[in-house]
């Protein structure tokens, strides 16, 4: 049903002076002429057949029906104020999701270049344990692992995934790790409960496959990094994500020797993702940032 209202314009301009219970005020707060918010306020007395005002030597006198009127028009803009704040704080938002150890070692480090080219798209980052699915939330990219087994369209590989052993640089004390033996003889941490890490580079670094069933389990590689940092054992670590802490020293690689896990890291957005132009961007500039991954694979091959 159609709804006859007054002018819009002439209701902000009644709101402000209410407000104010000045023209000569509400004229300076809107930068315009004392006889244009004159003038609104007339007209939508005509319009309504009633005043709104009493005009006094000592100033304006509201009436009851411009007191009614006050708080319905504050309120109605102030909701509409909200609903266009709300929008446009979502438009220049960007929402995604990053599994843990992505987000801090990675992520989180270079997220300030990105904020420093655009500062006005706002990067909301979800950490999650599990991969993107339909209906999961409400992010738009995601930095995800796994054997690729999304549609083309949706995924774009960011690197393959290659681990090394990794250690405080006086974990080991001039002790060298050269056979089997030798890694009985050191603390194992493990980033995966199921310790396919270390499993699988036992198998392939070369060498005589060892034990790799004791040691200490961790959730997340973060944790176990951060475990190796504080000198506790030596943690099998992707080098990319490692990467960071072996370049400032925290961590070094006693064994130089990194084998392929078959596995990647993947950026994805939900099917039928519309891609706004902030999130375009956020994508090119994940890219571009792994680009340097090429080198630090490269590095021990």
């Amino acid at each position: 049903m159609a709804r006859r209202l007054p002018s819009l314009n002439a209701l902000r301009c009644f709101e402000i002076v209410a407000d104010q219970m000045s023209i000569k005020k509400a004229a300076n707060y809107m930068r315009i002429s004392e006889s244009a918010v004159s003038r609104q306020v007339r007209i939508l007395e005509e319009q309504l057949g009633t005043p709104l005002f009493h005009r006094k030597h000592s100033g304006l006198e509201i009436t009851d029906v411009g007191i009614a009127l006050a708080a319905s028009t504050k309120d109605a803009f102030s909701q509409i104020a909200k609903t266009i704040e709300t929008f446009q704080r979502d438009k220049d938002t960007v929402q995604i999701k990053v599994l843990p150890t992505m987000a801090l070692r990675w992520f989180y480090p270079r997220l300030k270049r990105f904020q420093s080219q655009y500062p006005l798209i706002q990067v909301i980052v979800q950490t999650r344990w599990h991969d993107m699915i339909s209906g999961d939330g409400e992010a738009e990219l995601g930095i995800r692992y796994g054997r690729g087994n999304w549609s083309p369209e949706y995924v774009t590989e960011l690197y393959p995934e290659w681990l090394t052993p990794v250690c405080a640089p006086d974990y080991l004390n001039g002790r060298k790790l050269e056979c089997a033996a030798d890694f009985d003889k050191v603390t194992l941490l493990h980033p995966l409960p199921s310790h396919q890490d270390w499993k699988m580079w036992s198998e392939r670094w070369g060498g005589e496959s060892f034990n790799t069933e004791d040691g200490l389990d961790f959730d997340v590689l973060d944790m176990a990094l951060r475990a190796a940092e504080a000198g506790f054992g030596i943690t099998m670590s992707d080098v990319v994500l490692g990467a960071d802490a072996i370049e400032s020293g925290r961590l070094v690689t006693p064994v130089n020797i990194a084998v392929p896990s078959d596995i990647s890291y993947y950026l994805v957005h939900p099917p039928m993702q519309q891609q706004r132009r902030e999130v375009r961007l956020l994508r090119e500039w994940i890219c571009d940032e792994m680009s340097d991954t090429k080198r630090i694979i490269s590095s021990y091959q």
